[in-house]
């Protein structure tokens, strides 16, 4: 289980971003939970850089805070993704790192729309996959261009 959570926590703070801090912390300086969460840090915690302690630290309490059906999900998640190949993990990086360049409106209207989409049923989400595969590149880039378009209100 506690090899699970270290792997979710690495997870974590590979797909965020966060602020480098120019002191090291000492292991003894953590949580108990913290050090329970990162307890396979242990040995190599000293060697480990500032930045990198912080994001460990950081996704430790993100997992912390986290209720049981969160920490499930998380699970299920970080499951799925190493089951994808490295290339695959490459690709998903690299959308994850352009989506966080985006104005924060955009990446919360780009959220919503995903949030819409999943709450539609199977079927629906299937019919839409599928028109959405059977149109050109030229279609649908007028089609992202009109869906960007009415997002501004100026359609």
């Amino acid at each position: 289980m506690f090899k699970s959570i270290i792997f979710i926590v690495s997870l974590l703070f590979c797909c965020q971003t966060f602020s480098a801090q120019a002191d090291v912390q000492s292991w003894k300086s953590l949580s108990k939970e913290q050090q329970q969460v990162l307890a396979s840090f242990e040995n190599k915690w000293p060697e480990l850089g500032a930045n990198k302690q912080q994001k460990l630290v950081k996704g430790a309490d993100n997992w912390l805070s986290m209720d049981a059906s969160q920490r499930q999900q998380t699970s299920a998640n970080y499951k799925k993704w190493q089951n994808l190949s490295p290339e695959k993990q490459a690709k998903l990086k690299v959308k994850y790192k352009d989506f966080k360049k985006l104005p924060k409106e955009t990446q919360k209207q780009l959220r919503n729309t995903h949030k819409k989409f999943n709450s539609l049923s199977p079927e629906k989400r299937k019919k839409l996959k599928n028109k959405w595969k059977k149109l050109s590149p030229e279609q649908r880039n007028q089609l992202k261009a009109k869906m960007k378009l009415k997002r501004k209100g100026k359609h």
